[in-house]
């Protein structure tokens, strides 16, 4: 089923501040005049309790898995209305899309999910999502084991698999460098407590690069084994390289189109009985009683904290979105971390507030086929009406989790806070206020990333995790963005416990003050440019060519050089607004990159950026005179 929200306009929502104008200045300081204090350096005083913030992390897990259209999701999106309302955010707006629903029951309640194998009861961890259904009385067939280890040419192939219960046995977590371990980084705190780059992090550490591998692995046996139309398997059953306590009501990401072909989960433990049964063909029963709403509840919510200007042609925004559908109490917890931010600037009068503050919650992170995809229709939908109000934002993902590590068979908290990474583009500008606002809220174990470029070590940073959530400002107009995520899976984000031992309510206060301050640096900055990501993306664009795109290879490093070199002079001067140089420079450096590269994709990406940061500049300039 192709999900596609109805386009949804914003007709009414004050289309006056609509249709400001971003990114002006009206003189060379970069501060507004007359800044609240609360603003200009956030009051941690006002910031939600621990006490505050444990009520609404106990308040969601009572909830359970808050899946789209579900009884959980209800109660989330209600929860998160009432405190916008409290907060005094305005046009709160609930923009529908079409959702055919598939649902089973959910951990820890196991009564849709079971197995036998060779006769004997199986305890299972979850269940395969969008996998079908076998009504409530299952389905018996001999076993067939795919071993996702053992050569491809000693696998079954798919006729051997037709009419069979298909038991995966995926490939166990290796380090191969990567994702799958710490990378480099611009900045990061508690660094005794994080392994050195690209260093094999072995679960008794910290498991969510092994949680991460596994769930991963998922999608491609689904793609791969599971999608033909005819000789399908009766079921599957996955056996993960992962303890009991870790696999528990776990979930596969990211979420896959319907394929029919119903399936459980199951830990190493329980699943290694089932590994040789299956590798002697022995017979098995397996029941995934789901059912389907075809026409379930689905909207996006939108809501506008207004600022002093709210409703006239002089306001802008600042946006923030996250998600608020997903498998666990920290995985879908970054609506709590806007919450978070709301309530602090609800504390200072609006006529205080320079700008508003815009909220996306976005609930198709878990509908299936949509995590592929840009996320954001929404956005899409209004691009126009939002390129011209929205200057940049801040998203926020996973918040207030604890690191999680194997202890034997169990999953256990090892004391230390989730690593919280806060991406940004490799924006001198951005990175430092991100290190500035970490190093404020005193976030443990944080790590500041800017993936377009080598760390301080030189080497590759992390990725962007879930830089969908942050991509809708790229499409608005390359305007500075901070995302603030813990990591995933660290506090297993991809299962449901109904205890609070995954959840750090100190580590969630520091993240939202974090992200406070870096919402309060879009709100009292004046002059935007030097934040735009126009400008890493260059260095990014030149770092980029290859040699074979210089007209003269052989010289290809030194004239790389060369252009990162102009292009950071030329920063020196944009990032204290002194523009007097800035359109000759720009000028300087297209002639530069046209003149010593050849014609392509490549070559044409840098020419758009520099049109871009000429138009900005202008617009800039003129704002002044």
């Amino acid at each position: 089923m192709t999900i596609r929200p109805a386009a949804w306009r914003f007709g009414a929502l004050a289309l006056a501040s609509l249709l400001a104008a971003c990114n002006g200045s009206s003189d060379n300081d970069n501060t507004a005049n007359a800044v609240d204090a609360r603003i200009a350096t956030i009051d941690k005083s006002l910031v939600i309790s621990p006490t505050e913030s444990t009520t609404w992390f106990q308040t969601k897990a009572g909830w359970g898995a808050t899946y789209t259209g579900s009884a959980a999701w209800k109660s989330y999106m209600a929860f998160i209305e009432a405190r916008l309302e409290e907060y005094g955010a305005t046009h709160i707006t609930r923009p529908r899309f079409p959702y055919e629903r598939w649902y089973t029951t959910e951990y820890p309640d196991k009564s849709g999910w079971s197995l036998t194998s060779d006769g004997t009861a199986v305890d299972v961890a979850s269940y395969a999502t969008q996998s079908g259904s076998t009504g409530p009385n299952g389905v018996t067939a001999p076993m067939i084991l795919l071993d996702l280890s053992a050569p491809a040419a000693s696998r079954p192939t798919a006729a051997q698999m037709a009419g069979k219960i298909v038991v995966v046995k995926q490939a166990p977590y290796t380090y191969t460098g990567g994702s799958a371990g710490y990378t480099d980084y611009e900045f990061r705190t508690n660094d005794d407590q994080f392994l050195a780059p690209f260093t094999a992090v072995d679960p008794t550490y910290e498991a969510s690069y092994r949680n991460r591998h596994q769930y991963g692995q998922m999608g491609t046996t689904i793609n791969s084994f599971f999608r033909s139309t005819t000789n399908k398997p009766l079921g599957h059953v996955v056996v993960m390289d992962m303890p009991p306590g870790a696999a528990q009501g776990g979930r596969q990401h990211g979420t896959p189109n319907r394929y029919e072909v119903p399936g459980v989960l199951l830990d190493k433990v329980n699943g290694a009985k089932v590994v040789e049964d299956a590798r002697a063909g022995k017979t098995a029963t397996l029941k995934l009683n789901a059912q389907v709403e075809t026409d379930a509840l689905a909207y996006t919510l939108v809501a506008t904290l207004p600022g002093k200007d709210f409703g006239t042609d002089k306001d802008t925004a600042v946006m923030m979105a996250t998600h608020v559908d997903g498998p666990a109490l920290i995985q879908d917890a970054g609506a709590l971390g806007i919450l978070g931010v709301l309530k602090y600037y609800a504390q200072i009068p609006q006529a205080q507030r320079p700008r508003s503050i815009f909220v996306v919650f976005d609930t198709r992170h878990f509908v299936p086929g949509a995590e592929r995809t840009y996320p954001y229709d929404f956005v899409e939908d209004n691009h126009d009406q939002l390129a011209k109000w929205v200057i940049g934002g801040v998203a926020v993902e996973h918040v207030g989790g604890a690191q999680m590590a194997d202890v034997g068979n169990e999953f256990r908290a090892t004391g230390r806070a989730m690593t919280t990474y806060i991406n940004t583009h490799g924006n001198d500008v951005n990175v430092e206020k991100a290190i500035e606002a970490v190093k404020y809220a005193g976030l443990p174990r944080a790590q500041v990333n800017a993936e377009e470029r080598p760390g301080i070590n030189g080497q590759a940073q992390n990725n962007w995790f879930g830089r969908n959530f942050a991509a809708h400002l790229e499409t608005l107009g390359n305007h500075p963005v901070w995302h603030v995520t813990g990591d995933w899976p660290s506090s297993g984000y991809q299962a449901f416990y109904p205890g609070m031992d995954r959840f750090k309510p100190e580590v969630f206060t520091a993240q939202v003050t974090t992200a406070a301050a870096l919402v309060a640096t879009l709100m009292t900055t004046q002059d935007l440019v030097p934040m735009s990501s126009s400008w890493s993306k260059v260095d990014e664009g030149i770092r980029a060519l290859l040699d074979a795109d210089f007209t003269t290879p052989a010289t290809a490093a030194t004239q790389r050089s060369a252009l990162l070199a102009a292009s950071k002079t030329m920063f020196s001067s944009v990032r204290k607004s002194d523009y007097s140089k800035t359109q000759g420079e720009l000028d300087a450096l297209r002639a530069s990159i046209t003149g010593s590269t050849v014609a392509n994709a490549r070559q044409q990406t840098l020419l758009d950026l520099i049109t871009d940061l000429k138009a900005r500049v202008t617009k800039a300039t003129a704002a002044r005179a």
